[in-house]
């Protein structure tokens, strides 16, 4: 029984030829040879190349880590230095706080104003609680940051210190 695709089908092809055909000098054997060499060399010339590029590549991608890794331990340490300033700030603040409220305390003797100054307190409070979890938040955000791939920064200032401090 017929396909009904017959009509498209071709024939089977036959066995493919030899890609060189057998010589029948042997100079003709030996320009073969020279030619098989000749584009052996051109191929390893090309991968010499290569291997060269390729080395050039990773050098500068180590240069560039380098550089990336130096700049982001100088932000680290312009954050830490923030950060510490700003707990310095909240540690006075809540100083100043404590000493006004007691300076309240010791004027006034009264329920009324013992329970305003308690108020300021609580809210003196909880805007410093505010502040101490931003703060920690921002530390856990900064943690987070340094094992993922660094991001390019580039601050103009930044590049001597790191020097320096290399």
């Amino acid at each position: 029984m017929p396909s009904p695709r017959g009509s498209t089908r071709r024939p089977a092809k036959a066995a493919a030829p030899p890609a060189t055909p057998p010589y029948a000098s042997p100079a003709l054997e030996v320009l073969e040879t020279l030619e098989i060499e000749n584009a052996l060399t051109s191929i390893e010339a090309r991968l010499d190349s290569l291997e060269i590029d390729l080395a050039r590549a990773t050098g500068s991608r180590e240069d560039d880590a380098r550089r990336i890794a130096g700049e982001m331990a100088v932000m680290r340490a312009r954050v830490e230095d923030a950060l510490i300033a700003f707990a310095g700030t909240a540690d006075q603040i809540r100083q100043t706080v404590s000493s006004i409220e007691k300076r309240l305390s010791d004027l006034v003797v009264g329920e009324e104003l013992d329970a305003s100054v308690e108020d300021v307190r609580e809210e003196l409070e909880a805007r410093i609680d505010t502040l101490g979890e931003q703060m920690s938040n921002l530390q856990k955000d900064l943690a987070a940051i340094a094992p993922e791939k660094p991001r390019v920064i580039t601050l103009p200032d930044a590049e001597p210190k790191a020097r320096a401090k290399s």
